[in-house]
This record gives structure tokens, C-alpha cells and sequence, in this order.
């Protein structure tokens, strides 16, 4: 039997988060969501503020996944890729239901404000 030394540092998932590309995401991260807090304080139209919002959500997502998370198509990486394929519509499902639940339960909680005027004459 050889003597062979492997070093798990050499591996690539291991080498591939340094101190610059963690500052770099979330520099990038905190501009976005400071660039999302002013534009919805501006008060654009709905439909601006949600295309407007989905942008600086996107590229904090992607500063995200590319610079934290070290997702790229090497073969590497594959893995990290398959399972983030794999959670995304369960997120998504998640979220819908979320919103759903809350919705549904808003109307059935809240008084109508019609009957709570009449209640008070």
C-alpha cells in the first residue's frame, strides 16, 4: 500500500468561497434591497413597483446563489444545481399556499366595514 495523502482543502467545493466574493454578495444583496426599499417608498404605480421589485429580487437572488451558494453548470457543482431545481417549486408551492391560507382567512376574520358603520349609528 502507497502512501497517499489527500487534501480535502484541494477539493473544489471547499475552495470555492473566499472573503471576496462573500463581501461582493452581500454588498450586492444590501444594494438591492436598499434599492427596493426606495422604490417602494416612491410610490410608483402597482404594476411599476411590482416589475420594479421582481428586478432587485432577481439580481440579489442570483448575487446570491452565485457568489454565497457557489451555484454554476461545472460538474462540481451539479449537485448544488439538481437541488436547487428540486426546491424551487416546492418553495413556490409553499409560498402559494402561504398566501392563500392568509388571504382565505382575511375574508372570513375581518368585519365587513359596512355592517361595523351600521353597528355604530
Amino acid at each position: 500500500m502507497g502512501t497517499h495523502h489527500y487534501d480535502p482543502t484541494q477539493h473544489p467545493e471547499v475552495r470555492q468561497g473566499t472573503a471576496l466574493r462573500y463581501v461582493l454578495a452581500t454588498v450586492i444583496s444590501a444594494g438591492a434591497m436598499v434599492a427596493a426599499y426606495y422604490v417602494a417608498m416612491s410610490k410608483p404605480p402597482l404594476v411599476t413597483l411590482l416589475e420594479e421589485l421582481a428586478g432587485t429580487l432577481l439580481v440579489a437572488l442570483l448575487a446570491q446563489a452565485a457568489l454565497y451558494f457557489g451555484l454554476d453548470i461545472s460538474r462540481a457543482q451539479i449537485w448544488k444545481s439538481v437541488s436547487l431545481v428540486l426546491t424551487l417549486p416546492l418553495f413556490i408551492i409553499s409560498i402559494g399556499i402561504t398566501v392563500w391560507a392568509f388571504s382565505s382567512l382575511y375574508g372570513r376574520t375581518m368585519p365587513d366595514p359596512a355592517i361595523m358603520s351600521s353597528m355604530a349609528m
